[in-house]
């Protein structure tokens, strides 16, 4: 099979062999994948991935059963499925346990659906699960324009219209906007945490990938038993806290990421949002941004995007080549 190798931080084609899936697992013929940050670190030798996941980069994909491992009975050879993975996205074959495969909407296509599984999940294990967000409450966004944001925002409209969002620029403040949200505040422009204060706005929910100098402020703007949660540390890894805030509006501060789950606790996450987030899909209440794909032979050009930043929405790899 063809697959993205990686050396002196450049991505090349490279092929090798695929071993039959293992008992539990089934192989996906990939059609499609998305760039996601986790993706630019590793290929900078930044983030390996966990011990027995593949070498190669990507971390979710969307394609075709070609192969069903002797004790799998979820899916049939033929489905259409997509997948969160640990590794092996950037190829043109991957085996993966089948607790960390769904179904794809009927309504989706082979290349969209490569968008939908690690934004999606990493939305509803953040902000639904360890969030406890509720209905109608407020919420904050920081990287609105992202593929988190984005998915966050079109899932989130269908629970409340108290979606706030900061994004860096004119455009892509206006883009979150036209996606649901109810305000976006260009933080190259505007102090988020000053413009909470003048309007007296509490925040239930921040979901946050900056890290650094926005602790203080999310901590400042946050309600009565507030949820803080943290997906990247952009910014910085090392903040400064106020703990009076912490423990006078008994707050709650967390962290998650998902490459490093078992297929488990993958698996609890894939079922919640197959039952939860899947009927909004198929009823046409949410809908993917994508920015742009790029075929496997480009894939520089696809993390050049990424590092960029100029991008709304998720960036795709057309493994195929040539799908709408």
């Amino acid at each position: 099979m063809k697959f993205v190798n990686c050396k002196d931080n450049k991505l090349f084609i490279d092929e090798d062999s695929l071993p039959e899936p293992l008992e539990n697992q089934i192989q996906i013929e990939i059609h499609s994948t998305s760039v996601n940050r986790a993706d630019v670190l590793q290929r900078k030798g930044h983030y390996p991935p966990p011990k027995g996941e593949s070498e190669i980069i990507g971390l979710e994909c969307a394609g075709i059963v070609s192969k069903v491992g002797p004790n799998s009975s979820k899916f049939n050879i033929g489905d259409k499925v997509c997948a969160i993975l640990g590794g092996g996205g950037y190829a043109e074959f991957v085996n993966v346990d089948d607790r960390q495969v769904m179904p794809i909407p009927s309504n989706i296509s082979l290349l969209e659906a490569g968008s939908l599984p690690e934004t999606i999940l990493t939305v509803y294990e953040n902000i639904f699960n360890i969030s406890e967000f509720k209905k109608n409450e407020v919420v904050l966004i920081h990287g609105g324009s992202s593929g988190i944001g984005t998915t966050a925002i079109s899932i989130l409209k269908n629970f409340t219209d108290q979606i706030y969002v900061t994004a860096g620029s004119k455009e892509k403040c206006e883009r979150c906007i036209e996606l649901g949200a109810k305000t976006a505040i260009n933080y190259k422009e505007e102090d988020f945490e000053q413009y909470f204060v003048d309007q007296k706005i509490k925040v239930d929910v921040i979901l946050d990938m900056v890290g650094g100098s926005y602790l203080k402020k999310n901590l400042k703007i946050l309600n009565q038993k507030g949820r803080l949660t943290y997906i990247a540390a952009l910014e910085n890894i090392k903040a400064e806290a106020n703990l009076l805030y912490i423990m006078t509006k008994q707050l709650k501060i967390s962290g998650s990421t998902l490459r490093s789950r078992s297929p488990a606790e993958k698996g609890k996450i894939v079922d919640q949002v197959v039952e939860h987030i899947w009927p909004l899909i198929e009823q046409g209440k949410y809908k993917p941004t994508i920015f742009q794909s790029f075929n496997m032979e480009d894939v520089n050009l696809a993390h050049e995007l990424m590092e960029s930043s100029s991008h709304i929405g998720k960036i795709l790899i057309d493994i195929k080549g040539g799908q709408k």
